[in-house]
């Protein structure tokens, strides 16, 4: 799959965003299953670049994400 899309995985997890060779690829939004969401930037499948991530109780961590890991992150409180 190439382009942009949206894809409703059987955990209940969802993606919305660009896809290039049937992965997650570009600009998205990703929600998981628990009701966290990361919205940014995706290479291969992974959370890469600039991103936001929200956990399920609104803490907000933005910055920049390398895979699993998140470089020089900010926490912001959502009200």
């Amino acid at each position: 799959m190439h382009g942009s899309g949206t894809l409703q995985l059987s955990s209940g997890a969802r993606y919305e965003g660009e896809f290039k060779d049937n992965m997650f690829h570009g600009t998205g939004t990703y929600t998981f299953p628990n009701g966290c969401i990361y919205n940014g930037q995706f290479c291969k499948n992974r959370l890469e670049g600039d991103g936001a991530f929200t956990d399920a109780q609104g803490l907000v961590w933005t910055g920049k994400f390398n895979g699993e890991t998140a470089w020089g992150l900010k926490l912001q409180q959502s009200f």
